[in-house]
């Protein structure tokens, strides 16, 4: 941003407004009246060529609205607090999924699909890496079983995360869920068809949000929500509702860092032999021997040598 528009302008035509969703070319910006404002950029708000794929869900802008259209300009954007996003791979740009969200809200299915802990520990150290609390929502509650169920519920809440059991089709867990997205702006994440949809439908069934089904001979699910989308809460607050995600590599996480993400690893990756050690094959590796000691699940361990090998550097 140029040093001549870090400042909001005075004027008080200009409005502050959040983005609620976005499309190629225009953002749909919550401008506190009974529907959102649908605004485009300024073509020189931004010193490079990419604005438009500067702003993402969540940004707080300062808009100039157009009375004659019933439309705005984007005139600013607002320091983020936070930012969920991802690196850039194949010649596509680094990409900003949300901004400015307090929680993630990772929804993984206790059935159908199975519960993938890879995929659950990637959204984590996502969530830790952009400043968001994580939040694990196992869904399908009723289709899991109760041994399975309470292993996993175990294994998380030892770790320090908060934990909810839901089901959109009971339904159960509803009102715990509500209180958790009260007053706060949250992002749902999480693999096609663990039923991200179907838990916003079952909670504000009036919103227009498709359902997927999954597909019963794979048992994934079909992609229902193809760009991050936000919804003001009737009582306070943003629901996020997001693509399902299969692979997302976060932004500032390296092969360096990614130890620092796992908070079982913090007393440990300390008393390794070596400062470097990527607690995978090194010699006195307290973080290894936390493992073979049952100090560390083996199951989170194997998340975290997956990722390590999936990162470039």
């Amino acid at each position: 941003m140029r040093d001549s528009e870090a400042s909001p302008p005075t004027s008080s035509k200009f409005s502050t407004g959040v983005v609620l969703r976005r499309t190629r070319s225009f953002y749909y910006v919550d401008l506190g009246q009974a529907e959102p404002r649908l605004c485009r950029i300024r073509g020189n708000l931004f010193q490079d060529n990419a604005s438009e794929a500067r702003v993402a869900v969540g940004d707080v802008v300062v808009v100039e609205p157009d009375a004659a259209e019933d439309a705005g300009w984007i005139r600013e954007l607002q320091p983020r607090h936070s930012r969920l996003a991802r690196r850039s791979r194949e010649g596509l740009p680094e990409q900003t999924l949300v901004a400015n969200a307090e929680q993630l809200l990772i929804v993984a299915a206790l059935k159908r699909p199975e519960f993938r802990h890879g995929v659950v520990d990637r959204l984590i150290v996502a969530g830790l890496d952009g400043g968001l609390t994580p939040v694990l929502v196992l869904n399908k509650a009723d289709l899991g079983e109760t041994q399975e169920t309470t292993t996993i519920q175990k294994l998380y809440s030892d770790l320090g995360y908060n934990v909810l059991l839901t089901s959109a089709t009971v339904p159960s867990g509803l009102n715990e869920l509500r209180a958790c997205l009260w007053q706060r702006t949250s992002v749902l994440a999480g693999h096609s068809g663990v039923g991200k949809s179907s838990l916003v439908k079952a909670l504000y069934p009036d919103w227009e949000i498709r359902v997927g089904t999954v597909n019963q001979k794979r048992g994934k699910g079909r992609h229902t929500t193809t760009m991050a989308q936000m919804f003001r809460l009737p009582k306070g607050g943003y629901l996020v509702d997001t693509p399902g995600i299969r692979e997302l590599e976060p932004l500032g996480v390296t092969r360096k860092t990614l130890d620092q993400n796992f908070v079982e690893f913090a007393t440990l990756r300390t008393q390794c032999r070596f400062a470097s050690c990527s607690h995978r094959h090194e010699p006195d590796c307290a973080v290894q021997q936390g493992v073979a000691e049952g100090a560390i699940s083996a199951v989170r361990y194997r998340s975290y040598v997956a990722f390590w090998e999936s990162l470039e550097f």
